[in-house]
């Protein structure tokens, strides 16, 4: 025994079994957590939707035409809201818009955003399947 261990005393060693089941919890968490990625990353019910807004057109005081496209599986009906912006970046104007279903990936529309006052700008925030 040295003289620290002698003044301090000495930690216990581990045991065999705390050791085992520290390697055991270990695994368990760290396959449960590959499980989770794998599950998330492999949906099938997840679908691929994307959307870009392409431009705005500023019509009068109380009106913004944006216009923007979606991408989506074909046959399958969106939803997405669009909103025009002052140039404070406040919401002066919003909308949703029900897209039917189209035979092609991406689709280009169209629509107009009524204005409480004069925006400087139109985007498409965002788009969901219903």
């Amino acid at each position: 025994m040295t003289h620290l261990d002698a003044r301090y005393g000495r930690t216990r060693s581990r045991t065999r079994r705390e050791k085992l089941l520290g390697i055991v919890v270990g695994v368990g968490i760290l396959l449960t957590a590959t499980l989770w990625v794998w599950w998330v990353g492999t949906d099938p019910a997840t679908t691929q939707l994307q959307s870009r807004t392409i431009g705005h057109e500023i019509v009068d005081e109380s009106t913004v035409r944006v216009i923007f496209e979606v991408s989506v599986d074909a046959g399958t009906a969106t939803t997405c809201a669009v909103e025009a912006l002052n140039p404070s970046f406040g919401i002066v104007g919003w909308t949703e818009l029900e897209l039917e279903p189209v035979d092609a990936f991406t689709s280009t529309h169209a629509v107009e955003v009524r204005t409480s006052e004069l925006a400087t700008t139109g985007l498409v925030s965002d788009c969901w399947v219903p």
